[in-house]
């Protein structure tokens, strides 16, 4: 609807002032310059109303055209009226209607606030929840088309209006860490197993606890994702890093200080881990003291692969600058890394939005480059994409097409071969619905969870043989159900994606040796998965 208003908008801007113009120089030339200049004017006036002379033998081609374009543009400029005036009637009702696989952002903060203009830009339903109805950011995203609902998050009836049971993704952002539990509690009941539910906790302890036992438990209703910024803000950077890097780079050199470097150094260093590296990461005497000390506590493994260096090492030859905002002590140690030979790369995290950088950077060093990962991690494919959710599904489905590449599988053999953006979103959800399952099977086992501490053993799942074989054919049964409860039945011939049937909807004694071995397959994958997400899996002795 957003985008008809804009068309009808332009197609009055344009054709308006086209029509009075040709109007104008038709009546001129129709009277041979002996019609005045004011009743030729009126004349064009009067074309957006119909009345002109239909018995005319060879009207100018500049009046025919007017005669067309000046009601139309008069059509276009009244429907961006009603557009504007009833748009959100219109929406409320279509939302009623049709209501599916919109997103529901609960709460005009930053980070709501700059979602809903994202999601706009790409032409998503949006679906703005909000308490307050003087937000000065309401105006704004009631005119980009967003559907706009006030009231308070912790009411179902609310949350209903919002039609939070079909949407594809909810986001809550309200600014207060109480509040948004408060949401998700209320959501735990209204929600789809379809939906992600993403909650902001900016208090570190809170996320801690929750984002650990989030993973752990298999909810039916919905997936939660609570989320810490400062840690979406070091993802985004870390991406951006690795994708400009010519190669993997296990030793780098830090400084900065705060949660923000805190969460880049533990989430650099897990990456790297997760990857198989043995990791080396150097950070300034300061940062020690202020970023790396107070985590020794909670994360001890720290100590084996950070220690302090008064200038960057020969072996570095990437630096880091972590700091909240862009002041000068971080342009400083940029240029001061820089300066050194040996350094190719230095990458400034920025929390600035985009496009309130001080300083060009590369202006002044070639090897600077300034990361605005304030507004990065607000891109709707970094914040949904940097979910625990997404992050294990898409370690899945790599891991699924890795291990079908070593039995001889193309492509051509297999369309799902594919990488993740090109998967189709059925089997996205998929391997989706596997990560939440994974709750399920730590708990089968006895197991926990613990941060992502050594280099990943990826041949490592701590169950024996027997014990794999029951997790495999327990899989194979969740797999299962979930396709019967979305409509698709048995058919022995080919699976047929439309026509939803599938050759594989059988007991585990019908499957044959190769499709058994993708069940056990998806349970060994178990601890590439959590690594992607900064956990181990961890299994109590038993005495």
């Amino acid at each position: 609807m957003g985008t008809l208003n804009r068309v009808s908008v332009w197609l009055g801007v344009v054709l308006i002032p086209l029509s009075l113009l040709l109007g104008y120089i038709g009546y001129r030339d129709l009277a041979e310059a002996s019609m005045s200049r004011t009743d030729a004017a009126f004349g064009a006036i009067q074309l957006f109303f119909m009345e002109t002379q239909t018995d005319l033998d060879q009207p100018p081609a500049a009046l025919n055209i007017a005669r067309f374009t000046a009601p139309l543009s008069l059509a276009a400029a009244t429907l961006a009226a009603v557009l504007a005036v009833a748009g959100q009637q219109i929406r409320r009702a279509v939302l009623r209607w049709r209501g599916r696989d919109h997103v529901v952002l609960i709460g005009l903060g930053e980070t709501g606030t700059e979602l809903a203009r994202a999601l706009r830009e790409r032409d998503q339903k949006v679906v703005v929840l909000e308490a307050d109805p003087a937000h000065p950011a309401l105006a704004e995203v009631q005119n980009r088309g967003a559907l706009v609902v006030i009231g308070d998050a912790r009411q179902p009836g609310v949350l209903r209006r919002c039609r939070v049971d079909t949407a594809q993704q909810v986001v809550v952002t309200t600014g207060l860490d109480s509040v948004n539990v408060e949401v998700c509690e209320v959501l735990t009941h209204m929600v789809s197993d379809a939906t992600t539910v993403h909650a902001a906790i900016d208090d570190e302890s809170l996320w801690s606890v929750l984002g650990r036992v989030q993973v752990e438990e298999n909810s039916d209703s919905g997936s939660f994702d609570f989320f810490h910024a400062d840690d979406r803000k070091a993802l985004a950077f870390i991406d951006v890093v690795d994708r400009s890097l010519a190669g993997p780079t296990s030793a780098v050199y830090l400084t900065g200080e705060g949660a923000l470097a805190q969460r880049v150094l533990v989430r650099w260093c897990q990456r790297r881990l997760a990857e198989g590296t043995h990791v080396s990461i150097h950070v300034s005497a300061e940062t020690y003291s202020a970023v790396v000390e107070p985590m020794l506590r909670t994360q001890p493994w720290l100590g084996s692969v950070v220690s302090a260096a008064a200038t960057v090492p020969t072996s570095c030859t990437v630096g880091m600058v972590c700091r909240q905002g862009l002041d000068g002590t971080a342009l400083s140690a940029a240029l001061s890394m820089a300066g050194e030979r040996h350094v190719t790369d230095v990458f400034v995290c920025s929390t600035l939005p985009r496009g309130r950088a001080v300083l060009d950077l590369k202006g002044v060093s070639g090897k600077i480059v300034l990361v605005p990962a304030g507004s990065a991690f607000r891109e709707p494919e970094s914040f949904f994409g940097h979910s625990w959710i997404e992050l294990m599904a898409m370690a899945r489905h790599e891991d699924y097409c890795a291990n079908e590449r070593l039995r001889g599988i193309t492509s051509r053999d297999n369309p799902s071969l594919v990488g993740w953006l090109d998967l189709p979103e059925s089997l996205k959800d998929s391997n989706r619905r596997f990560a939440v399952a994974v709750g399920t099977v730590l708990g089968d086992i006895g197991a926990g969870l613990v941060p992502l501490g050594r280099p990943l053993d990826p041949d490592v799942m701590p169950v024996g043989h027997e014990r794999l074989e029951v997790l495999a054919r327990q899989e194979h049964d969740r797999w299962m159900s979930d396709l019967i409860r979305d409509g698709w039945t048995y058919s022995s011939g080919p699976k047929n994606p439309e026509r939803k049937t599938h050759p594989l909807l059988v007991g585990w004694e019908e499957l044959d040796e190769p499709e058994r071995e993708k069940d056990r397959d998806a349970i060994r994958a178990i601890p590439r998965m959590l690594a992607r997400v900064g956990y181990a899996v961890d299994v109590p002795t038993r005495d």
